[in-house]
């Protein structure tokens, strides 16, 4: 390999459609900074819900949004950071001499923060799209002298930034985050998250406590602030307390326009409906909701209520899986209170 150097970085090492390093160099590039010894962070990134975007949008979008994030990437590094594409959405950045937690989060507030790279919009000419992503850091020599394990310790990071709810980033920690066993499969399956869900129906006889259990139910799985039900008499029932008084919040047309004539809301981020609605804004503001899903439980005819599944974070990103247990509760819970 050509000695390290920036300016060393021809044509043949670059990923075909990002042009940023491939995947073959930029671990050459990591193991030639430990062989040199030379001190360095290693962050791994990863776009958050891309699968969505490519199944929603089409590949031609995907492949849009990650040459945009390859160049947004280069644009903030500059000169100071080697950008390689490890596979798929996922990003590898090298951080040569900037190995300090204090200047490590600075260089990582630029990618995150006034949307310079992630949580900002991108127009691929058809749509603005939302992107956000979750990393995680370690450094060189302080976290491991071997890139595996090095590699292994910022992949903790990753995985610890994901259970937290993804877009954020974490700088690994050895007395907060040695213990992290990273598991592929992080959580319930949905299979058996809707059984869970059939079992706690065949508990309870009653729609208000069933309706009651159901919050809890979701506010548990989904590790969330709190969920809501809503009926049409503007009665809250959440995770907490009933909420028999008046919400001011009515059926129409406040949450009609998050839903736009779908049963589904979980779009990210709220502010942009919030600054558009201010009866919607009042009511995230008293209740310190950021991220919000929303679905209609009933149909045109019958309109039974709305499941409301709130954070307070507005770093929160709602996961697919998290989307289809609450399609999956809110069909069960209409049946269940169209057969009563």
């Amino acid at each position: 390999m050509q000695e390290l150097n920036l300016e060393n970085i021809d044509e043949s090492m670059l990923d075909s459609l990002t042009q940023i390093i491939s995947r073959q160099y930029i671990i050459e590039i990591a193991n030639k900074l430990i062989e040199e010894k030379k001190p360095f962070s290693l962050m791994i990134l990863d776009l958050d819900n891309f699968k969505q975007i490519n199944d929603s949008f089409g590949h031609l979008s995907g492949d849009f949004i990650l040459r945009s994030i390859g160049d947004g990437l280069k644009k903030i590094a500059q000169e100071k950071a080697y950008i390689g594409r490890y596979g798929g959405d996922e990003f590898l950045l090298l951080l040569p001499g900037i190995v300090n937690y204090n200047d490590v989060h600075i260089f990582l507030e630029k990618l995150y923060e006034k949307g310079l790279v992630f949580r900002k919009y991108y127009n691929d000419g058809l749509r603005d799209i939302y992107i956000t992503a979750t990393l995680g850091c370690s450094k060189y020599p302080e976290d491991s002298s071997d890139y595996e394990e090095l590699f292994s310790k910022a992949d903790k990071a990753l995985y610890r930034g994901k259970v937290k709810g993804r877009n954020c980033y974490i700088i690994y920690v050895e007395s907060k985050h040695a213990n992290i066993v990273v598991r592929e499969k992080a959580e319930k399956s949905l299979v058996e998250r809707f059984n869970s869900v059939n079992r706690l129906y065949d508990i309870y006889r009653d729609n208000e406590k069933k309706i009651k259990h159901t919050m809890d139910f979701l506010y548990s799985e989904l590790h969330c602030t709190g969920a809501y039900f809503l009926t049409p008499e503007k009665r809250l029932i959440s995770n907490f307390h009933d909420e028999p008084i008046a919400t001011g919040l009515v059926m129409e047309p406040h949450l009609e326009i998050l839903l736009n004539g779908d049963r589904f809301f979980y779009d990210a981020p709220l502010t942009k409906y919030k600054s558009s609605d201010p009866v919607l804004s009042k009511f995230c503001n008293e209740r310190s909701i950021f991220s919000l899903m929303v679905a209609k439980v009933g149909s045109h005819n019958k309109e039974f209520g709305y499941i409301m599944v709130y954070e307070s974070s507005i770093t929160r990103m709602w996961q697919d899986t998290e989307v289809a247990l609450l399609m999956y509760v809110a069909a069960l819970l209409e049946n269940e209170i169209r057969n009563k």
